[in-house]
């Protein structure tokens, strides 16, 4: 299985680094192939802006720097997302890549009578997230359920993706054994390749 990876957090010494290090290790070991984006370090521009909304103008190209997003999702069979949750949403760089790379005629589209149509390809998504508040918070007050409705379902169901796995870690700055598990978490999904 071949896989495009999205990194979203500008530390190279942070613990999503970590993830991502233990993930593609498990990927490595499964055989499956991959390629992996540190969106800060490949300097995507998360801007939505003029030739973006051709998307929406019949015939009209996308940014060459879309296309090129595109063609690297479209070599994937799945699709790994490894972020920080920053004030309960994924980090500017990353929402933007979703808002100009999920574009309509690409990964949906709208018939016209209404109807939408899913487009998007992938097998499976996992999405890796880290939080600094309690996980018992994050469950209690429903953003663990609010994270995993909005990217699972609102994303990539909306998008046609049937398989979705999302794993949260609470607490990260301060639990060491959590991240340990987590850690082994990524490196035995990997594994699935």
């Amino acid at each position: 299985m071949q896989w495009y990876i999205l990194l979203a957090h500008p530390n190279p010494a942070s613990f999503n680094h970590a993830v991502c290090r233990e993930f593609v290790k498990g990927l490595e070991t499964a055989g499956a192939a991959n390629d992996v984006n540190d969106l800060y370090t490949s300097g995507f521009n998360p801007l939505m802006a003029g030739d973006d909304f051709n998307q929406f103008i019949e015939g009209e190209k996308l940014p060459p720097d879309v296309l090129s997003e595109q063609a690297r999702v479209e070599k994937a069979d799945g699709l790994a997302m490894i972020y920080p949750v920053w004030w309960n949403e994924a980090p500017a760089i990353l929402k933007g890549w979703i808002d100009r790379v999920l574009s309509k005629g690409w990964a949906y589209d709208v018939t016209p009578d209404g109807r939408f149509v899913t487009l998007l390809r992938l097998k499976r998504v996992i999405i890796f997230n880290t939080a600094d508040n309690p996980a018992e918070l994050l469950e209690k007050t429903g953003l663990n359920n609010a994270a995993r409705l909005t990217k699972d379902a609102g994303t990539f169901g909306f998008c046609g993706v049937k398989t979705v796995e999302h794993h949260i870690l609470g607490n990260v700055g301060s639990d060491e054994a959590g991240r340990l598990a987590f850690l082994e978490k990524a490196l035995e999904i990997g594994r699935t390749g």
